[in-house]
């Protein structure tokens, strides 16, 4: 946030305090820095005299504006919020703005890929061709990078962030940092994985090195996690996986979803019990509570029948009842 730094309005001051707060917490603050600053502009447009907020400038600002994104929109003012509430901890009275309805939807359903769909995923990466010579492209990181995302359940965003001393194929274990709770943290990995990395590995030492990053493209430089979208609907057609109609997915990011249901499934038919698997998957995954977790073990109906009968009596609040659509 470099070209941040000559920002001079009334409430500058204090919105490099509040960014500096959450960078002390671990929790990232561009997209926070340019938004906020972007409402301090706005405000002395308007005239803004004081420290404080008011109700008309929080609105004004807080209206979704033609053509916006809903993330984007959102995101506008969550921040403001966040900001407002600071300004009134540190003695200042301030407008806090009304919080949005979350944009998620509670009753959404992941797709959870079977076994087999998995095996059908692995083979159409594998059987991937690239028929011209697209030095910008990510043909060849796919087969090891979506089996990394199945066989871990990590995200997208943190594998690509995976630099090469990041990943240990000697005692199995990939270190993810700058992770979305601000932490980083150690994931360990089969040795079927560990051998895939390798292999990938040693034709990614034959690409420039122009980037330290684990997985780059054809030119050796960076991924960029958006680049995607194409290659997954190639793979999920070449995979016989259809579309599901008026509902999201499947997604790249439903692997991440069929892991833990899978890894939840597959202990607790081994027997064992719910109460410590969910604290050890939530930790595995990245999440700092239980209820984060929740939003990725949500039962199959298939599956669903099965652990509810284990989850009595222990965590059985934890999974909501839901309408299953075919």
């Amino acid at each position: 946030m470099g070209n941040l730094k000559q920002r001079n309005g009334i409430l500058a001051p204090f919105i490099w305090d509040f960014l500096r707060m959450r960078r002390n917490l671990g929790f990232k603050s561009i997209s926070t820095g340019y938004s906020l600053f972007a409402f301090d502009d706005f405000a002395n447009r308007k005239g803004l005299a004081s420290i404080t907020i008011t109700k008309e400038l929080a609105d004004e600002w807080c209206q979704r504006r033609p053509n916006e994104a809903t993330d984007t929109w959102s995101h506008r003012n969550c921040f403001l919020r966040q900001f407002s509430i600071y300004i009134f901890n540190i003695g200042y009275e301030t407008y806090i703005p009304l919080k949005l309805p979350s944009k998620h939807d509670d009753t959404f359903i992941p797709y959870i890929y079977s076994d087999r769909e998995l095996r059908d995923i692995y083979r159409a990466c594998d059987s991937l061709v690239l028929y011209d010579k697209h030095a910008r492209s990510t043909l060849m990181i796919l087969p090891v990078l979506v089996r990394m995302l199945a066989g871990t359940g990590i995200r997208i965003g943190e594998a690509l962030n995976l630099h090469c001393n990041d990943v240990d194929l000697e005692q199995n274990y990939l270190v993810l940092k700058g992770c979305k709770n601000g932490k980083d943290r150690i994931v360990p990995i089969s040795g079927s994985l560990a051998d895939v990395c390798a292999q990938y590995r040693k034709y990614r030492e034959l690409l420039p090195r122009h980037s330290d990053y684990f997985f780059v493209k054809l030119n050796g430089r960076a991924c960029v996690g958006k680049s995607f979208s194409y290659w997954w609907k190639t793979i999920l057609k070449k995979a016989g996986i259809k579309q599901r109609g008026d509902i999201v997915g499947p997604r790249i990011q439903d692997l991440r979803h069929s892991f833990c249901v899978n890894s939840m499934s597959r202990l607790s038919r081994e027997g064992n019990d719910l109460y410590y698997i969910l604290p050890i998957l939530s930790t595995y995954v990245g999440h700092q509570s239980l209820a984060a977790t929740d939003g990725y073990v949500r039962m199959t109906s298939e599956m669903y029948p099965d652990l509810l009968n284990k989850t009595d009596g222990i965590c059985s609040y934890i999974y909501p009842k839901l309408k299953y659509r075919n």
